[in-house]
């Protein structure tokens, strides 16, 4: 009888161990789920009303989740909107390094990133209005937003050092000068016209910036 009574105390202590795993890998599950829901709300927030007025408490109803649960995953709403652009950058960018790989010649390379760049700003101009008006100028160095740009960066001098392969680039070329002219050019492009919601050919005015920059920049025959 004892050892009877033992045999279902055991397998009541069993079950309600298992009881307990599920609820903690549940709970597990949902807690590892806050944090892209949270960027998610964020992001919703941002395309419908843009960034003035937002804030974590806005975010935390949107996400149905207490404003102290998102400070538990971000730091304060600079962190938070530098995970949004970063959720939105990363797939746009590993596409952009991947598809870039395919063009060789310098001058459709540098077509192809200004095309790009500028359908990137269309698609998403309240993302970059973000980008441009509130991460570059608070906390910017190695935040998420600084680890964008340095990728675009490299997109660019990867360009340049297969150009320099095939003899076409001039010897006292300065990188740096260079990409910020290309980037500060179509930057300038992308907020007088798509982010002020003015009309665009994106195919011609890219190709104007990069006839006039590639012409400056590849040695004269």
């Amino acid at each position: 009888m004892k050892e009877h009574t033992k045999k279902i105390l055991l397998n009541k202590d069993r079950s309600n161990v298992e009881i307990l795993s599920k609820h903690n890998n549940a709970w597990q599950r949902r807690k590892s789920a806050r944090s892209p829901e949270i960027i998610d709300a964020a992001k919703l927030l941002l395309e419908e009303e843009g960034i003035q007025g937002l804030s974590m408490m806005k975010i935390s109803k949107a996400a149905g989740v207490s404003e102290a649960t998102v400070y538990k995953y971000f730091t304060d709403k600079n962190d938070l909107l530098n995970q949004v652009v970063n959720d939105w950058a990363e797939p746009f960018l590993e596409r952009f390094e991947r598809d870039i790989e395919e063009i060789t010649d310098l001058h459709s390379s540098l077509l192809f990133v200004a095309i790009r760049y500028l359908e990137g700003m269309k698609t998403t101009p309240k993302v970059h209005k973000v980008f441009f008006k509130e991460l570059r100028w608070n906390k910017y160095i190695n935040s998420q937003a600084h680890k964008i740009n340095k990728r675009y960066s490299n997109l660019l001098f990867n360009i340049i050092e297969r150009a320099k392969d095939t003899n076409e680039i001039r010897d006292d070329l300065n990188f740096d000068i260079f990409r910020d002219q290309f980037y500060g050019g179509l930057e300038h492009l992308g907020i007088r016209k798509i982010l002020s919601g003015k009309s665009i050919n994106i195919g011609k005015d890219a190709s104007d910036l990069v006839n006039i920059i590639y012409s400056g920049i590849t040695k004269q025959q």
